[in-house]
């Protein structure tokens, strides 16, 4: 028999009441899961779908965002970041942008090209809400396009 345990930090769930998944199928999100992890980010399909589901995930499970900036090749894209988690979650413009970035930072691995972690501010978060980049609409086409 093998026991598992769980850190404080890795049983957390996050109970927002208000952030909703998009409803998806096992088959939409393998095609999202594929489709995301090509280019802009790496981990495990099962992380993935704690990340979907809002499910605890160990720290060391967490999914790599790798996706650079356009202007800035050597740094990871955080505004694409929260573009996909605005797509993927009904409500998540409207959290706080503490709640946004700890949701963020408990998913996610910000890692560039040269395997250097990068962190998310809320100065990300504020700077993502005014951002009409075309970039960013890559992202929600894409979702849609794997929907």
């Amino acid at each position: 028999m093998e026991v598992y345990t769980l850190t404080e930090d890795e049983s957390k769930k996050f109970d927002l009441p208000n952030l909703k998944a998009i409803p998806l199928t096992k088959l939409q999100e393998n095609t999202i899961f594929k489709a995301f992890s090509e280019k802009h980010f790496s981990g495990d399909y099962q992380t993935f779908q704690a990340l979907i589901q809002l499910k605890p995930v160990s720290q060391i499970k967490r999914l790599v965002w790798t996706d650079s900036s356009p202007k800035l090749p050597k740094k990871v894209n955080r505004q694409t970041l929260l573009e996909f988690l605005s797509q993927l979650f009904v409500g998540f413009e409207n959290l706080e942008n503490q709640q946004m970035k700890e949701l963020a930072n408990y998913y996610f691995v910000l890692k560039n090209s040269e395997g250097i972690e990068n962190t998310l501010s809320t100065k990300n978060i504020s700077d993502w809400k005014n951002n009409k980049a075309s970039y960013l609409g890559n992202i929600s086409r894409l979702l849609k396009k794997n929907l």
